[in-house]
C-alpha cells in the first residue's frame, strides 16, 4: 500500500475522495483543518500530536450489504495493536474504560449496486494531553500511559494488522465478526441506552455484517438499531 504523508490537509478522507487511482493508498497528516467524525461530528487534534490517517480501498468483490465488515476490520486491527484493555464501542469507536481514544469515518462510492471505493478515515489520540472541544470523554495514549508514543510506528503496526484482517474478510469473515464481538464495549450485562422513545436498560445480542445492532431489553424484547438511532447513556 502506498503511503502519502501530508504536513496538513482539510481532512484525509477529503484528500482521498479527490484522488483518482485504482491503487490502495494510505494518506496520513500531521494536521487536519476540517477533521470529520461520523455524520456531522468533527474531530479535534493538535498539530503533530495525534495519528490521523485514511485508507483507500477498492473492494469490488464485497457486497454492499456487507460493507460494515470493513469497519469491523479497522476496529479489530487497532485493538490488536493497542491491547485487549481497549474496547470497540459500536459502531467503530475505540474506548479505554468509558473514554474515547479513537474514531473512524467511512465514505463509500458505489458503481451500480457494487462497491467501487471505500475510504476508512481514523483519528487516534496519541500524544495530546488537553482537549478543548465539547467532546464529553476524550482520552489519549499519553493520558493513559504517561509517556510519548511514536505515531509512525503506530501507523505501521496498524496497517500491517489491517492488511492481515482485510485478507480474512475474503477468506474467513466469521473470524472478523467473532473478534469484533470479543472486544465489544459493554459486551456483557445490561446497560443504559436511549432512543427516540427514551431511556431503557438492555444487553447487546449481536452486531450484524450490515452494522445493525440488536439489543435485548429487560422484558426480553429485541430491538434493532442503525447508526445514529441509538445512544449509549
Amino acid at each position: 500500500m502506498e503511503i502519502i504523508k501530508l504536513p496538513n490537509t482539510t481532512s484525509t478522507n477529503d484528500y482521498l475522495l479527490g484522488l483518482n487511482t485504482d491503487q490502495d493508498v494510505c494518506v496520513v497528516t500531521d494536521y487536519q483543518s476540517a477533521g470529520k467524525g461520523m455524520g456531522t461530528n468533527t474531530w479535534e487534534s493538535e498539530p503533530g500530536k495525534n495519528l490521523l490517517f485514511s485508507i483507500l480501498l477498492h473492494p469490488t468483490w464485497l457486497p454492499v450489504n456487507r460493507q460494515y465488515l470493513l469497519s469491523m476490520t479497522e476496529a479489530v486491527a487497532i485493538v490488536d495493536v493497542l491491547g485487549s484493555e481497549f474496547k470497540i464501542k459500536w459502531p467503530n469507536d475505540i474506548y479505554f474504560g468509558d473514554k474515547k481514544l479513537s474514531g473512524t469515518r467511512i465514505d463509500v462510492n458505489l458503481q451500480g449496486y457494487s462497491l467501487k471505493d471505500v475510504i476508512i478515515g481514523t483519528g487516534i489520540n496519541v500524544n495530546q494531553e488537553v482537549f478543548h472541544s465539547d467532546a464529553p470523554n476524550p482520552v489519549s495514549l499519553k493520558n493513559i500511559t504517561g509517556k510519548e508514543h511514536d505515531c509512525d510506528s503506530l501507523l505501521q503496526n496498524i496497517l500491517e494488522r489491517f492488511a492481515y484482517y482485510y485478507n480474512k474478510v475474503k477468506t474467513a469473515p466469521q473470524d472478523i465478526v467473532r473478534l469484533y464481538h470479543e472486544h465489544l464495549y459493554r459486551r456483557t450485562g445490561f446497560h443504559c441506552y436511549s432512543d427516540k422513545n427514551g431511556t431503557f436498560q438492555a444487553e447487546i445480542v449481536h452486531v450484524a455484517e450490515n452494522g445493525i445492532i440488536t439489543l435485548r431489553r429487560t422484558d426480553g424484547t429485541l430491538s434493532n438499531y442503525e447508526f445514529k438511532e441509538l445512544r449509549f447513556c
